[in-house]
């Protein structure tokens, strides 16, 4: 047995002004789970300590919460994995959600952004018009097995400092879980959801790989890139400045080896957009003021033909 101590974020919405925190400690097996121990807490020393949780086996989501500055599953983590320098477990609610009692968030910003991409088939025509159920091959099926062990616990979207900066971003779950669809050849609405998720923004996504850390390895920012890609693929919206932006990287590096910002921001903000490139120059200003403009032409880097086979290689979108 082990003296495990539980640093617990403590707030009621209903009571409190301020959060406070308190320093909890039960005896038990040093393998045991973060859940398990907030259990034990809950159950021998302070009943009022509120989280959410469920199957106990990584399965329904329901026990993210921030753990030593980690976003996971209680369920998942062992105690002797993430004891802190001060000897205790520091267990917070999930960031980029509005507290609501202790380590429970509000959800609701991130099941609305769920909601709105109509997460059920929508066929092209009816069941009535199959002689049998509709089927799906094992290769089409392969492209949507990861993304379906999605168990929305909004540990990415917890993780995303896009979120933090802008709510309005879909966020990196959601985008998966259009894939999802998108993807799926039973579908007839792709089009649609594309054009969704990129009024949902989308192409906000900073490419951080924060997202990347999934319980359920259904690995979200490879999935916002296969959106990105179909949606240009498919030429859906291309008039936005996010798809804009993609293009015009992917063209300047296969071109040179190297990205040329000037021609980025031409090619972004539009070269004949007068008025989105009046707005661009206080930023041309700054940068010149502090020796940092970009040079206005760009040569190929020795060897640029070995950056343009991989591009090819990938078949990488640049027009």
């Amino acid at each position: 047995m082990a003296e495990i101590k539980l640093d617990v974020f403590r707030y009621d919405e209903g009571v409190d002004a301020v959060p406070h925190r308190d320093l909890v400690t039960v005896d038990l097996p040093e393998t045991t789970t973060v859940l398990d121990a907030l259990e034990a807490a809950k159950a021998q020393v302070d009943g009022s300590i509120s989280f959410r949780r469920s199957c106990r086996s990584a399965i329904c989501g329901s026990c993210a919460m921030n753990i030593n500055g980690v976003t996971a599953l209680a369920c998942k983590t062992p105690c002797n994995t993430v004891t802190n320098e001060n000897g205790a477990i520091s267990v917070d609610p999930m960031p980029n959600f509005q507290p609501m009692k202790d380590l429970v968030v509000h959800m609701d910003p991130f099941w609305d952004k769920y909601t709105r991409l109509k997460p059920y088939l929508q066929p092209a025509d009816r069941d009535a018009d199959h002689d049998r159920e509709r089927r799906v091959s094992p290769e089409d099926m392969k492209k949507l097995v990861a993304v379906a062990n999605c168990i929305m616990c909004a540990t990415c979207y917890a993780l995303c400092p896009v979120v933090s900066v802008d709510p309005a971003f879909a966020g990196p779950a959601a985008i998966a879980y259009a894939y999802r669809f998108i993807e799926d050849v039973r579908d007839g609405r792709r089009d649609q959801r594309i054009a969704q998720i990129s009024e949902d923004y989308l192409w906000l996504c900073a490419h951080c790989y924060a997202c990347s850390y999934c319980p359920k390895h259904v690995d979200p920012h490879d999935r916002i890139v296969d959106v990105k890609r179909a949606a240009i693929k498919d030429r859906v919206m291309m008039n936005e400045r996010g798809p804009r932006h993609a293009l015009v990287v992917s063209k300047t590096i296969k071109q040179t080896g190297m990205l040329a910002e000037t021609e980025v921001i031409l090619g972004t903000v539009g070269r004949f957009n007068i008025v989105g490139l009046l707005k661009t120059a206080p930023l041309g200003l700054r940068m010149a003021a502090k020796g940092k403009m970009p040079p206005p032409f760009v040569k190929p880097i020795p060897k640029v033909d070995e950056v343009r086979t991989i591009f090819e290689s990938l078949e990488v979108p640049v027009s």
